[in-house]
């Protein structure tokens, strides 16, 4: 995987979803373009001096573009100090430091040769997912996404996924008001649940009791996929 590098970037555009919730875009130098999907990056409000190595105080957040664009973009929820402070603080132009990419949430097309991959996302979770179900298709295989949000005008990317609908390939599962089940999933999948490869995005409590689920129906550990950002 690419080495992680420290660019200074520029904010291009910022969506207000609602409730706390950002879509914000970075331009990007050709250099840091190439990461694969389900990577993170470190974004911080602080002046970084380049001479010193000294990185400021950051925070982390999934990528949701493709790589090799000339941007970047990230989902945030205002939940704590630093989230307040992107909120006030990032406008449109304003210069940042990034730091990309990181971590190996990656999916390899290889495991649909085995069996489905399901991806759960609970909230801005579905983030890590958009690069991977954006890029062109070498696999024959499934790939469902069960995505759960509280109320429908809090979905994300909705133009992006109704278009992968009409894909042979995806399946999309939306979840509106209520908990994601895996008893659904199962039930979904059919025979096939046992042989699936399980990817985990969202609030910590929600992938701490999906692994526990999972576990408790016999999917070995080797299946279940966490966005750790450690």
């Amino acid at each position: 995987m690419a080495n992680p590098i420290k660019v200074l970037s520029t904010v291009c555009s910022i969506e207000d979803r609602g409730e706390g919730v950002y879509l914000v875009t970075f331009g990007l130098p050709a250099r840091a373009t190439k990461f694969h999907p389900g990577q993170f990056l470190h974004l911080t409000l602080d002046p970084f001096d380049p001479t010193t190595g000294f990185w400021p105080q950051s925070r982390v957040f999934s990528i949701a573009s493709e790589p090799r664009l000339d941007h970047v973009t990230v989902v945030y929820s205002v939940k704590g100090t630093y989230t307040r402070r992107m909120e006030a603080e990032l406008k449109v132009g304003k210069e940042v430091w990034l730091k990309l990419p990181y971590g190996d949430f990656v999916i390899d097309e290889g495991l649909l040769k085995v069996g489905p991959v399901v991806l759960v996302a609970g909230g801005t979770g579905v983030s890590p997912y958009i690069p991977f179900l954006l890029q062109p298709r070498s696999h024959s295989g499934t790939v469902h996404l069960y995505y759960g949000v509280r109320r429908e005008e809090h979905l994300l990317f909705s133009h992006e996924l109704e278009k992968l609908t009409r894909e042979p390939w995806f399946q999309r599962h939306l979840v509106v008001g209520q908990l994601l089940s895996i008893d659904s999933m199962k039930a979904d999948l059919g025979a096939q649940f046992g042989h699936a490869n399980f990817f985990l995005s969202g609030p910590p409590i929600m992938i701490t009791s999906f692994k526990a689920e999972l576990l408790a129906r016999a999917i070995s550990a080797q299946q279940i996929h966490i966005d750790e950002w450690e």
